[in-house]
């Protein structure tokens, strides 16, 4: 296992370090391709070749749109856990509570 021991930290180590991350941050740098010319549309996003819309919020899609099919299969899973959900902080913690009670319980006895 690695000990790492922040005690002997030393700010010569740092920024070596420091300074070969540039250099190899650098080096990459220069390996892209010298000819590429920005266009009027490179920072765009690709949505199939088609232009994007001028108002943002049509490009947003909601979770419930892109996990339909998921949320469906397991209703009969998702549905008494939405019921389980009182808001309330009391009810969280009674919950952490327990769940941490349950993995000592299991580590004592298993490890």
């Amino acid at each position: 296992m690695i000990d790492i021991v922040l005690e002997n930290w030393s700010p010569i180590v740092f920024i070596v370090v420091l300074l070969l991350n540039v250099l190899v941050a650098y080096w990459l740098y220069s390996m892209g391709n010298p000819e590429y010319k920005k266009t009027k549309y490179s920072g765009d996003p690709f949505i199939s070749g088609n232009r994007s819309p001028k108002d943002v919020k049509k490009l947003h899609v909601a979770g419930d749109n892109l996990f339909w099919g998921f949320k469906k299969a397991l209703k009969r899973y998702y549905d008494p856990l939405i019921d389980g959900h009182t808001g309330r902080l009391n009810d969280y913690m009674i919950w952490v509570v327990i769940t941490l009670a349950v993995v000592l319980i299991y580590l004592y006895l298993v490890v």
